[in-house]
């Protein structure tokens, strides 16, 4: 990507990159080093074309949810093809710089 001057990198982070729950320790850790290596790559990159984000989807009606947080209603998780589309709309959008994306209002629904 460098070489060819262009290119994106994404990186799905979590809100425990920044928040600690319990036994959730070594996910936390890692969500939290991959927001920093997105940020470390976008700074050494960024100025080759490449692109690089850490993006926090925000809680999505998946398995790994469901097994996490068994209890909650999926009502309130957005929908994983509805966040991907959002974040390939990021991707496209040549307007933005590269770094870290928590969720944006309205990625939930349609």
């Amino acid at each position: 990507m460098a070489l060819r001057g262009q290119g994106v990198v994404v990186h799905i982070s979590s809100d425990a990159a920044v928040a600690a729950y319990p036994r959730w320790g070594a996910y936390g850790v890692s969500k939290a080093a991959q927001d920093h290596l997105a940020r470390q790559w976008n700074a050494e990159l960024g100025e080759l074309g490449v692109r690089v984000f850490s993006v926090d989807p925000g809680e999505m009606d998946t398995a790994m949810h469901r097994e996490a947080i068994p209890d909650a209603d999926p009502a309130t998780l957005a929908d994983p093809k509805v966040v991907a589309r959002h974040i390939a709309d990021m991707i496209e959008s040549d307007g933005v710089a590269g770094g870290s994306r928590a969720v944006a209002e309205g990625w939930d629904a349609e």
